[in-house]
């Protein structure tokens, strides 16, 4: 008996690897070079939603900086494709995670931050363990800390003394590493 649910364990994530290249390659057929593909934070759920990050080489041969993306599993079995522009978008955090923190930013958008800019890594499959987050920030030379925020790990870079500076900081975590991130004022509610 406990053979046979292996196997079926085994046949059911055999089952989403091959929906997750389908995916892949409808995905890919949105970069200039689709055999370029490379994808980072792929993670699925059981509603068939599948999210990740993206990115390709260009004309020129160069790889340009990852894109979130999420495809949603319609009735009959075909898949909704979201690709952001650049990096991600709150269409695609809605599904992925970090819709609640997009939003609280966007709502502090307006407001000084005489304490600074946060570059705060979006919560959930996107982060995946906190120790292989840090890890792959050092690993790039990327400064980082580690607050806790309602009990949970919360990864921030900065505070960075303006807005800018964050701004480029995450376009660049995102672009290395295929890390969703938002930046915020260091004292914003989230």
């Amino acid at each position: 008996m406990r053979k046979v649910a292996v196997v079926m364990a085994v046949l059911a994530l055999a089952g989403c690897e091959n929906e997750v290249e389908g995916v892949h390659k409808q995905v890919a057929e949105h970069l200039q070079n689709p055999k370029t593909a490379k994808f980072a934070n792929v993670r699925f759920d059981q509603q068939g939603i599948i999210c990740g990050q993206v990115r390709g080489k260009d004309d020129a041969g160069v790889f340009v900086p990852y894109r979130s993306y999420v495809a949603i599993k319609q009735a009959g079995g075909d898949y909704q494709l979201i690709i952001a522009d650049q990096g991600s978008n709150l269409a695609i955090r809605e599904k992925c995670g970090g819709a609640d923190l997009q939003r609280a930013a966007d709502a502090a958008a307006d407001q000084p931050a005489p304490q600074g800019w946060d570059v705060e890594i979006v919560q959930g499959a996107n982060m995946g363990a906190l120790s292989d987050m840090t890890a792959r920030l050092i690993e790039k030379q990327i400064p980082s800390s580690v607050v806790y925020r309602n009990g949970k790990p919360v990864v921030l870079l900065g505070p960075y003394p303006d807005k800018v500076q964050a701004q480029a900081q995450q376009a660049d975590v995102m672009a290395r590493l295929g890390t969703d991130s938002i930046v915020i004022q260091h004292d914003a509610p989230r």
